[in-house]
């Protein structure tokens, strides 16, 4: 992800929270978990970089060593039978939320509709 891809994440993000609050309140629990869910790529970045601090220098400095981090294949793939699987799970629990926040939101509107 570069500079450019970051930022307009975040002004995207800027912009939802912003009509999020127009439109109906947004309460801490809710403020929290969109804190945890930012905070979450760059926390496993900083856990794997403490963790494998010689790989993160060499891949800085160019990773010229055959035991530097680099895109590689899988050698084991995974099963088409685990993939079947795994694929429907993530897909509900990332769909899942987005409806609950599509109803609210439609639920809210409609509510400003009738006052």
């Amino acid at each position: 992800m570069d500079v450019e891809d970051t930022n307009r994440r975040c002004a995207t993000a800027l912009w939802g929270v912003s009509l999020a609050t127009d439109e109906r309140q947004v309460g801490p629990v809710e403020q929290h978990i969109h804190s945890f869910l930012e905070v979450l790529p760059l926390s496993a970045m900083a856990f794997t970089s403490c963790l494998h601090w010689d790989q993160v220098r060499a891949a800085v400095r160019g990773g010229r060593n055959a035991e530097d981090w680099k895109l590689l294949p899988e050698q084991d793939p995974l099963s088409v039978r685990y993939l079947t699987c795994l694929g429907p799970a993530i897909g509900a629990f990332v769909a899942l939320p987005y409806a609950e926040e599509m109803t609210r939101c439609i639920r809210a509107a409609k509510a400003r509709k009738a006052s």
